[in-house]
Protein backbone atom coordinates (compact mmCIF):
# COMPACT_ATOMS: atom_id res chain seq x y z
CA UNK A 1 0.00 0.00 0.00
CA UNK A 2 2.81 2.51 0.03
CA UNK A 3 2.45 3.50 -3.25
CA UNK A 4 -0.74 4.43 -2.88
CA UNK A 5 -2.82 8.01 -2.33
CA UNK A 6 -5.85 7.41 -0.84
CA UNK A 7 -9.73 8.41 -2.47
CA UNK A 8 -10.58 11.98 -2.05
CA UNK A 9 -6.88 13.35 -1.19
CA UNK A 10 -6.89 15.47 -4.26
CA UNK A 11 -3.46 16.89 -5.49
CA UNK A 12 -3.51 20.71 -5.59
CA UNK A 13 -0.37 21.03 -7.55
CA UNK A 14 2.52 19.10 -9.27
CA UNK A 15 4.63 19.24 -6.38
CA UNK A 16 2.75 16.73 -4.91
CA UNK A 17 2.11 13.64 -7.64
CA UNK A 18 4.57 10.72 -7.51
CA UNK A 19 7.23 11.30 -9.74
CA UNK A 20 8.54 8.86 -12.60
CA UNK A 21 5.63 7.45 -14.10
CA UNK A 22 1.87 6.73 -11.81
CA UNK A 23 -1.66 6.59 -12.28
CA UNK A 24 -4.52 8.22 -10.88
CA UNK A 25 -7.59 6.49 -11.60
CA UNK A 26 -10.49 8.74 -12.44
CA UNK A 27 -13.43 6.09 -12.71
CA UNK A 28 -13.55 2.48 -10.72
CA UNK A 29 -16.89 1.68 -11.38
CA UNK A 30 -19.11 0.22 -14.43
CA UNK A 31 -21.82 1.19 -16.48
CA UNK A 32 -24.28 1.38 -13.55
CA UNK A 33 -24.73 5.07 -11.92
CA UNK A 34 -23.12 4.62 -8.40
CA UNK A 35 -22.73 7.16 -5.48
CA UNK A 36 -18.93 6.80 -5.17
CA UNK A 37 -17.63 5.36 -8.44
CA UNK A 38 -17.53 6.79 -12.39
CA UNK A 39 -17.04 4.78 -15.31
CA UNK A 40 -13.56 3.25 -16.04
CA UNK A 41 -11.21 6.21 -16.53
CA UNK A 42 -7.32 6.58 -15.62
CA UNK A 43 -4.82 9.45 -15.89
CA UNK A 44 -1.09 8.47 -16.92
CA UNK A 45 1.79 10.97 -15.35
CA UNK A 46 5.04 11.18 -16.77
CA UNK A 47 7.18 13.11 -13.98
CA UNK A 48 3.89 14.14 -12.01
CA UNK A 49 2.76 15.76 -15.41
CA UNK A 50 -0.76 14.41 -17.03
CA UNK A 51 -0.14 13.47 -20.53
CA UNK A 52 -2.04 10.00 -21.02
CA UNK A 53 -5.80 8.92 -20.97
CA UNK A 54 -6.75 5.74 -20.68
CA UNK A 55 -11.15 5.16 -21.43
CA UNK A 56 -13.35 7.55 -19.81
CA UNK A 57 -16.41 6.74 -19.31
CA UNK A 58 -19.52 8.26 -17.65
CA UNK A 59 -18.00 10.85 -14.88
CA UNK A 60 -14.78 11.28 -15.01
CA UNK A 61 -15.37 14.58 -16.66
CA UNK A 62 -16.04 15.56 -13.03
CA UNK A 63 -12.99 13.29 -11.35
CA UNK A 64 -10.82 15.53 -13.55
CA UNK A 65 -11.92 18.34 -11.14
CA UNK A 66 -12.22 17.19 -8.19
CA UNK A 67 -8.61 15.75 -8.00
CA UNK A 68 -7.79 19.57 -9.96
CA UNK A 69 -6.21 17.61 -12.89
CA UNK A 70 -6.25 20.97 -14.38
CA UNK A 71 -2.88 21.21 -16.45
CA UNK A 72 -3.81 19.45 -19.62
CA UNK A 73 -1.61 21.44 -22.04
CA UNK A 74 0.29 18.47 -22.49
CA UNK A 75 -1.95 15.83 -22.34
CA UNK A 76 -1.19 14.12 -26.10
CA UNK A 77 -2.35 10.69 -25.89
CA UNK A 78 -5.41 9.60 -25.54
CA UNK A 79 -5.97 5.70 -25.42
CA UNK A 80 -9.36 3.77 -25.71
CA UNK A 81 -9.13 -0.30 -25.09
CA UNK A 82 -12.53 -0.92 -26.81
CA UNK A 83 -16.11 1.98 -27.46
CA UNK A 84 -18.89 0.49 -24.86
CA UNK A 85 -20.53 3.63 -23.23
CA UNK A 86 -19.21 2.84 -19.46
CA UNK A 87 -15.09 3.30 -21.19
CA UNK A 88 -15.88 6.51 -23.59
CA UNK A 89 -19.01 8.63 -23.09
CA UNK A 90 -17.17 11.21 -21.49
CA UNK A 91 -15.02 11.72 -24.49
CA UNK A 92 -16.34 14.82 -26.05
CA UNK A 93 -16.92 16.46 -22.75
CA UNK A 94 -13.16 16.18 -21.62
CA UNK A 95 -12.06 17.44 -24.70
CA UNK A 96 -13.76 20.49 -24.43
CA UNK A 97 -12.47 20.93 -20.96
CA UNK A 98 -8.82 20.29 -22.62
CA UNK A 99 -9.43 23.16 -25.10
CA UNK A 100 -10.91 25.40 -22.76
CA UNK A 101 -7.57 24.35 -20.76
CA UNK A 102 -5.26 25.77 -23.36
CA UNK A 103 -4.61 22.14 -24.91
CA UNK A 104 -4.74 23.92 -28.52
CA UNK A 105 -1.90 26.00 -27.45
CA UNK A 106 0.25 22.99 -27.24
CA UNK A 107 2.01 22.41 -30.85
CA UNK A 108 4.57 20.18 -29.89
CA UNK A 109 2.53 17.25 -30.30
CA UNK A 110 -1.21 16.53 -31.33
CA UNK A 111 -3.95 14.69 -29.39
CA UNK A 112 -3.23 10.93 -30.48
CA UNK A 113 -6.28 9.38 -30.16
CA UNK A 114 -6.07 5.48 -29.90
CA UNK A 115 -8.23 2.50 -30.40
CA UNK A 116 -9.44 -0.78 -32.44
CA UNK A 117 -10.46 -0.73 -35.52
CA UNK A 118 -14.23 -1.53 -36.62
CA UNK A 119 -16.18 -4.61 -36.73
CA UNK A 120 -19.81 -5.85 -36.52
CA UNK A 121 -21.62 -2.35 -34.63
CA UNK A 122 -18.76 -0.78 -33.46
CA UNK A 123 -16.85 1.64 -35.65
CA UNK A 124 -13.11 2.10 -35.93
CA UNK A 125 -11.74 4.98 -33.54
CA UNK A 126 -11.16 7.20 -36.20
CA UNK A 127 -14.90 7.31 -37.09
CA UNK A 128 -15.59 7.17 -33.63
CA UNK A 129 -13.52 10.96 -33.58
CA UNK A 130 -15.05 11.95 -36.54
CA UNK A 131 -18.31 11.39 -35.68
CA UNK A 132 -18.19 14.07 -32.66
CA UNK A 133 -15.85 16.44 -33.90
CA UNK A 134 -15.58 16.38 -38.06
CA UNK A 135 -15.37 19.87 -39.36
CA UNK A 136 -18.11 19.49 -41.65
CA UNK A 137 -20.59 17.09 -40.73
CA UNK A 138 -19.57 16.01 -36.86
CA UNK A 139 -22.14 16.13 -34.25
CA UNK A 140 -20.07 18.68 -32.30
CA UNK A 141 -18.54 20.26 -36.01
CA UNK A 142 -19.73 23.52 -33.52
CA UNK A 143 -16.59 23.60 -31.80
CA UNK A 144 -14.05 24.39 -34.36
CA UNK A 145 -15.60 27.80 -35.54
CA UNK A 146 -15.93 28.20 -31.72
CA UNK A 147 -12.71 27.79 -30.79
CA UNK A 148 -11.81 30.11 -33.57
CA UNK A 149 -14.38 32.71 -32.40
CA UNK A 150 -12.65 32.63 -28.79
CA UNK A 151 -8.71 32.53 -29.94
CA UNK A 152 -8.22 28.98 -28.22
CA UNK A 153 -6.02 27.44 -30.63
CA UNK A 154 -6.60 24.65 -33.25
CA UNK A 155 -8.95 21.65 -32.95
CA UNK A 156 -6.98 18.47 -34.55
CA UNK A 157 -6.65 14.93 -33.81
CA UNK A 158 -4.06 12.69 -35.18
CA UNK A 159 -5.60 8.92 -34.26
CA UNK A 160 -4.91 5.35 -34.93
CA UNK A 161 -6.83 2.35 -35.63
CA UNK A 162 -5.48 -0.98 -34.06
CA UNK A 163 -6.39 -4.69 -35.48
CA UNK A 164 -8.20 -6.67 -32.68
CA UNK A 165 -7.78 -9.92 -33.93
CA UNK A 166 -6.39 -11.68 -30.55
CA UNK A 167 -6.57 -14.89 -32.37
CA UNK A 168 -3.92 -13.60 -35.08
CA UNK A 169 -2.12 -10.59 -32.96
CA UNK A 170 -0.04 -12.78 -30.15
CA UNK A 171 2.51 -10.23 -29.49
CA UNK A 172 3.00 -6.90 -27.95
CA UNK A 173 2.99 -4.41 -30.65
CA UNK A 174 4.66 -0.91 -29.75
CA UNK A 175 2.83 1.87 -31.10
CA UNK A 176 3.77 5.14 -29.75
CA UNK A 177 7.23 6.67 -28.60
CA UNK A 178 7.13 10.20 -27.23
CA UNK A 179 9.11 11.91 -24.18
CA UNK A 180 10.79 8.65 -23.10
CA UNK A 181 7.79 6.65 -22.63
CA UNK A 182 6.30 3.90 -24.97
CA UNK A 183 3.11 2.76 -25.34
CA UNK A 184 2.60 -1.12 -26.65
CA UNK A 185 -0.61 -3.30 -26.81
CA UNK A 186 -1.94 -6.24 -27.40
CA UNK A 187 -5.57 -7.33 -28.35
CA UNK A 188 -7.70 -9.24 -25.90
CA UNK A 189 -11.28 -11.23 -25.97
CA UNK A 190 -13.69 -9.30 -25.01
CA UNK A 191 -16.93 -11.34 -25.53
CA UNK A 192 -17.96 -15.01 -28.04
CA UNK A 193 -16.92 -14.12 -31.21
CA UNK A 194 -19.96 -14.21 -32.71
CA UNK A 195 -20.69 -10.65 -30.58
CA UNK A 196 -17.17 -9.64 -29.73
CA UNK A 197 -16.40 -6.47 -28.76
CA UNK A 198 -13.14 -5.00 -30.48
CA UNK A 199 -10.64 -4.69 -27.30
CA UNK A 200 -7.32 -4.28 -26.55
CA UNK A 201 -5.03 -4.00 -23.80
CA UNK A 202 -1.85 -1.07 -23.13
CA UNK A 203 0.93 -1.16 -21.15
CA UNK A 204 3.09 2.19 -20.78
CA UNK A 205 6.74 1.99 -20.11
CA UNK A 206 8.74 5.18 -18.74
CA UNK A 207 12.62 5.16 -16.75
CA UNK A 208 12.34 1.33 -16.12
CA UNK A 209 8.77 1.48 -14.69
CA UNK A 210 5.81 0.43 -16.14
CA UNK A 211 1.64 0.32 -16.08
CA UNK A 212 -0.67 -2.17 -17.54
CA UNK A 213 -4.23 -1.87 -18.01
CA UNK A 214 -5.94 -4.44 -19.35
CA UNK A 215 -9.65 -3.08 -20.01
CA UNK A 216 -12.67 -5.39 -20.39
CA UNK A 217 -11.59 -9.50 -21.41
CA UNK A 218 -11.86 -12.49 -20.16
CA UNK A 219 -8.41 -13.57 -20.56
CA UNK A 220 -9.45 -16.58 -22.99
CA UNK A 221 -6.91 -15.61 -25.31
CA UNK A 222 -3.94 -15.40 -23.12
CA UNK A 223 -2.60 -12.49 -24.44
CA UNK A 224 -3.21 -10.13 -21.40
CA UNK A 225 -0.10 -12.46 -19.67
CA UNK A 226 2.46 -11.59 -22.40
CA UNK A 227 1.82 -7.54 -22.23
CA UNK A 228 1.87 -7.44 -18.66
CA UNK A 229 4.89 -9.52 -18.29
CA UNK A 230 6.52 -8.02 -15.19
CA UNK A 231 4.93 -5.27 -14.77
CA UNK A 232 5.00 -2.80 -11.39
CA UNK A 233 1.33 -2.55 -11.97
CA UNK A 234 -1.68 -4.39 -13.69
CA UNK A 235 -4.70 -2.20 -13.73
CA UNK A 236 -7.32 -4.96 -14.28
CA UNK A 237 -10.93 -4.28 -15.64
CA UNK A 238 -12.96 -7.04 -13.87
CA UNK A 239 -16.29 -6.57 -13.83
CA UNK A 240 -16.16 -7.38 -10.27
CA UNK A 241 -20.34 -7.71 -9.35
CA UNK A 242 -23.47 -9.26 -10.68
CA UNK A 243 -21.70 -10.68 -14.03
CA UNK A 244 -19.88 -13.06 -11.60
CA UNK A 245 -22.81 -15.03 -10.30
CA UNK A 246 -24.15 -15.61 -13.88
CA UNK A 247 -23.23 -18.82 -15.79
CA UNK A 248 -20.15 -18.33 -17.35
CA UNK A 249 -19.15 -15.93 -15.85
CA UNK A 250 -16.52 -16.01 -18.55
CA UNK A 251 -18.27 -14.86 -21.23
CA UNK A 252 -17.33 -10.76 -21.15
CA UNK A 253 -14.95 -11.07 -18.03
CA UNK A 254 -12.90 -12.57 -15.63
CA UNK A 255 -13.52 -14.74 -12.97
CA UNK A 256 -11.28 -14.00 -9.91
CA UNK A 257 -8.94 -16.95 -9.72
CA UNK A 258 -8.20 -16.33 -13.61
CA UNK A 259 -7.39 -13.07 -12.62
CA UNK A 260 -5.12 -13.95 -10.11
CA UNK A 261 -3.29 -16.61 -11.96
CA UNK A 262 -2.82 -14.07 -15.10
CA UNK A 263 -1.30 -11.29 -12.60
CA UNK A 264 0.67 -14.59 -11.19
CA UNK A 265 1.94 -15.56 -14.26
CA UNK A 266 2.97 -12.29 -15.90
CA UNK A 267 5.18 -11.89 -12.59
CA UNK A 268 3.29 -8.30 -11.96
CA UNK A 269 4.44 -6.50 -8.51
CA UNK A 270 0.65 -4.99 -7.73
CA UNK A 271 -2.56 -6.09 -8.96
CA UNK A 272 -5.02 -3.26 -8.86
CA UNK A 273 -8.92 -4.79 -9.29
CA UNK A 274 -10.99 -2.00 -11.11
CA UNK A 275 -14.44 -1.60 -12.77
CA UNK A 276 -16.58 -2.72 -9.96
CA UNK A 277 -20.52 -3.21 -10.48
CA UNK A 278 -23.29 -3.32 -8.00
CA UNK A 279 -24.43 -5.33 -6.08
CA UNK A 280 -21.37 -5.71 -4.59
CA UNK A 281 -20.87 -6.31 -0.82
CA UNK A 282 -18.18 -6.87 1.77
CA UNK A 283 -18.40 -10.60 1.93
CA UNK A 284 -18.65 -11.03 -1.99
CA UNK A 285 -15.88 -8.88 -1.94
CA UNK A 286 -13.76 -10.72 0.35
CA UNK A 287 -14.98 -13.99 -1.61
CA UNK A 288 -13.63 -12.16 -4.76
CA UNK A 289 -9.75 -10.93 -2.73
CA UNK A 290 -9.70 -14.64 -1.48
CA UNK A 291 -9.61 -16.62 -4.67
CA UNK A 292 -7.66 -14.02 -6.35
CA UNK A 293 -4.98 -13.79 -3.60
CA UNK A 294 -5.01 -17.55 -3.52
CA UNK A 295 -3.34 -17.51 -6.78
CA UNK A 296 -1.31 -14.60 -6.74
CA UNK A 297 1.05 -13.62 -3.68
CA UNK A 298 1.94 -10.34 -4.72
CA UNK A 299 0.16 -6.56 -3.98
CA UNK A 300 -3.59 -7.23 -4.35
CA UNK A 301 -5.51 -3.05 -4.01
CA UNK A 302 -9.43 -2.34 -4.68
CA UNK A 303 -9.61 0.89 -6.82
CA UNK A 304 -10.89 3.47 -5.91
CA UNK A 305 -11.80 7.09 -7.38
CA UNK A 306 -9.10 9.24 -7.35
CA UNK A 307 -6.64 6.46 -5.59
CA UNK A 308 -3.58 7.53 -7.29
CA UNK A 309 -0.75 4.94 -7.65
CA UNK A 310 3.34 5.14 -8.59
CA UNK A 311 5.02 2.49 -10.43
CA UNK A 312 8.38 3.04 -8.68
CA UNK A 313 9.04 0.20 -6.30
CA UNK A 314 8.65 1.54 -2.72
CA UNK A 315 7.60 4.75 -3.18
CA UNK A 316 5.26 6.79 -1.73
CA UNK A 317 3.15 8.69 -4.00
CA UNK A 318 3.35 11.53 -2.56
CA UNK A 319 6.54 13.53 -3.60
CA UNK A 320 7.86 14.67 -0.17
CA UNK A 321 6.90 11.33 1.35
CA UNK A 322 5.06 12.91 4.13
CA UNK A 323 2.39 10.47 5.38
CA UNK A 324 -1.16 11.33 4.11
CA UNK A 325 -3.56 12.52 6.21
CA UNK A 326 -6.96 10.51 6.38
CA UNK A 327 -9.70 11.29 3.64
CA UNK A 328 -12.79 13.27 4.90
CA UNK A 329 -14.05 10.93 1.72
CA UNK A 330 -13.97 7.62 2.84
CA UNK A 331 -16.89 5.36 2.24
CA UNK A 332 -17.74 1.95 3.12
CA UNK A 333 -15.42 0.31 0.81
CA UNK A 334 -12.12 2.08 1.64
CA UNK A 335 -12.99 1.23 5.46
CA UNK A 336 -13.76 -2.36 4.50
CA UNK A 337 -10.57 -2.54 2.51
CA UNK A 338 -8.85 -1.38 5.22
CA UNK A 339 -9.97 -3.63 7.29
CA UNK A 340 -9.00 -6.36 5.37
CA UNK A 341 -5.67 -5.39 4.73
CA UNK A 342 -4.84 -4.67 8.44
CA UNK A 343 -5.68 -8.10 9.43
Amino acid sequence: MERMQAMGEAMPDKRSRPAGLAVTILGSGGPMAMTQRASAGYVVYRDRVPRILVDGGGGTFERLGEGRIFDLVRMDTWLFTHLHIDHSAEFPAIVKSMYFLRRGYNKMSPLTVIGPDAWGDFPSTSEFVDAYFNKEHGIYRYFHHFMETIKAGDLSFDTKDLAYDYDQVKSPEKILTRDGMSISYIPVMHGPRASKTPAVAYRVDYAGQSITFSGDLNSKSGNLVRLAKGSDILIYDAALGPAQDFDPPEVFHTPPADIGRAAKEAGVKTLVLSHFMPPYVPMKIERILAAVKDEFDGEVILAEDLMTLSAQRGASSSSSGDTQEESPRKGPMQRFRERLQSQ
